[in-house]
């Protein structure tokens, strides 16, 4: 089963099979969502948020390699991308500064992503994930946007609920050190 997923993973074009699922027994493919193929996708670059209409949906964001970091809603995207996008240090509250900072540490105020990315050393050695650069650095150069526009919040949310049922994404839940 290991090596039919990396097969399909490889055929799809993804280099790993980190967080990949398995749909009726296939890989969907980039540009679906994996839980339910009625909705389009729409694939942009960070540097392409501006172009985005500012409605309600759904995001997911993942690495070139094909990753799934985050899933989340709003009800502008663009602005909410944004957010992600400048990955700002000032909305990290940090209860201390210094070595030995645990994410219970730090509270985010905008941007969530921002903070996972802070505690996570092992997904970008190449990027300093710790500053508000290297955050961006990386979300511009190695990670990419699927959008799927919906009606409303509550529409956004549902199809949110199911991708979290998956359990398919990096960043989910509760920000830990990697």
């Amino acid at each position: 089963m290991e090596t039919d997923l990396k097969k399909q993973a490889a055929k799809c074009g993804y280099t790993t099979t980190e967080g990949l699922v398995l749909t009726d027994g296939k890989l969907t493919p980039r540009g679906k969502l994996s839980v339910n193929h009625d909705y389009d996708v729409e694939v942009c670059a960070f540097s392409q948020v501006d172009q985005l209409l500012n409605k309600a949906g759904v995001y997911q964001i993942f690495t070139d390699d094909g990753i799934p970091l985050k899933v989340g809603i709003a009800t502008k995207l663009r602005a909410r991308l944004r957010q992600h996008a400048k990955s700002s240090q000032k909305y990290l509250k940090f209860k201390h500064e210094g070595t030995g900072v645990q994410p219970s540490d730090v509270r985010s105020t905008r941007s969530i992503l921002a903070k996972h990315l802070y505690f996570d050393s092992s997904i970008a050695p190449a990027y300093d994930l710790t500053t508000e650069e290297g955050r961006r650095k990386f979300l511009q150069a190695e990670c990419y946007l699927m959008i799927t526009y919906t009606d409303n919040r509550e529409s956004a949310r549902e199809i949110e609920r199911l991708f979290e049922a998956k359990k398919m994404f990096r960043y989910q839940g509760t920000v830990v050190k990697r």
